[in-house]
């Protein structure tokens, strides 16, 4: 565990404990395993942010939340604890909890406290759910070696600092010094990868950079402000698709046959709409209209390609122009 890991579950450590009853100074030193000056030093922190009061007692200090400081602990049911459970066995192998990732430690020790807590019964029944409900697998890169890049990462996103890095570029094939600010973490299933959404003073635009690639990391004292309208969801619905980032666009495809079926009943992105659908007439195959907003690229090109020959791009005309270029220059090859 880094020294930023072990401070920042040192001091929420610390949070919860205050929260429960008072703890002095020399408690915390040894529950912790740390000397009084780092205690000190925490609680300064904490103080900051918490109302924590100092209380002498005889010859030792005690730490405390003052009297009007409220905090409800969640009354979380047992069906709830079972839900949270469940739902993470059913996606251990894949995501930023999956084995080789930097949280699965972390999620492995959450499952079994969860379970732990559960009546016998309760425990039979998950058991038994847990062989029918799952997902598929997705091999995933391990991440051990890139753990303190995205320590550093996290902790630098979170205190709104902009980082300098060395990244290396596979479109150009070498390494350039940039310049960021870090406003997301988050695992790409495509590629099984961690990438890091930051916006790149150089070129003065959001870029995405993949952690493993990412090396020479130094946090500057220059902070950033990250737009108050930013939303890591929202940003890869819109920017993001099949895995590839690039500008959106509005696009028609039409399909045929059981692939218009398909097309029917599953949604590729949420702002995918029917624009016509027409069922098989005699020789005529079942065909649909679909209408999305996605982002333009080679995760669209990919996209397309994937459902050929069953499928017409009806707009916009630079795409069906591209998809015919991908084409011919591919029958060149063979």
């Amino acid at each position: 565990m880094s020294y930023r890991q072990a401070l920042t579950e040192r001091l929420i450590r610390i949070l919860f404990k205050l929260i429960r009853r008072a703890h002095s100074r020399q408690e915390l030193a040894r529950e912790f395993g740390v000397n009084h000056k780092t205690i000190c030093r925490d609680l300064d922190a904490l103080g900051l942010e918490y109302p924590i009061i100092e209380e002498k007692r005889g010859r030792e200090v005690f730490y405390k939340f003052s009297d009007d400081f409220k905090f409800d602990f969640p009354q979380i049911e047992i069906e709830e604890l079972a839900t949270l459970l469940l739902a993470q066995e059913a996606i251990a192998g894949i995501g930023i909890t999956a084995g080789n990732s930097f949280y699965s430690a972390q999620a492995n020790s959450l499952i079994g406290k969860v379970r732990s807590s559960l009546p016998r019964s309760v425990k039979a029944n998950l058991d038994a759910l847990s062989k029918v409900y799952g997902s598929a697998i997705i091999p995933a890169k391990n991440f051990s070696a890139h753990a303190a890049v995205i320590d550093r990462l996290a902790f630098a996103a979170v205190r709104l600092k902009v980082i300098q890095i060395r990244y290396h570029s596979l479109n150009r094939d070498r390494d350039s010094s940039r310049r960021i600010a870090p406003y997301s973490v988050y695992f790409d299933p495509d590629g099984a990868t961690l990438k890091l959404i930051a916006f790149d003073a150089t070129h003065g635009e959001i870029r995405v950079f993949s952690v493993e690639r990412i090396s020479n990391l130094i946090e500057t004292n220059e902070n950033f402000i990250r737009p108050a309208d930013f939303d890591l969801s929202s940003y890869l619905r819109d920017n993001c698709f099949n895995g590839i980032h690039g500008k959106p666009v509005t696009v028609r495809l039409k399909a045929k046959g059981i692939t218009a079926r398909i097309f029917a009943e599953r949604s590729f992105h949420p702002s995918q709409k029917i624009i016509e659908r027409k069922h098989k007439r005699g020789a005529s195959p079942e065909t649909i209209v679909i209408e999305m907003t996605v982002a333009s690229g080679r995760g669209l090109e990919r996209f397309i390609l994937g459902w050929l020959p069953d499928i017409e791009v009806i707009s916009p005309k630079e795409v069906h122009e591209n998809i015919n270029r991908i084409l011919i220059e591919s029958l060149k090859s063979f």
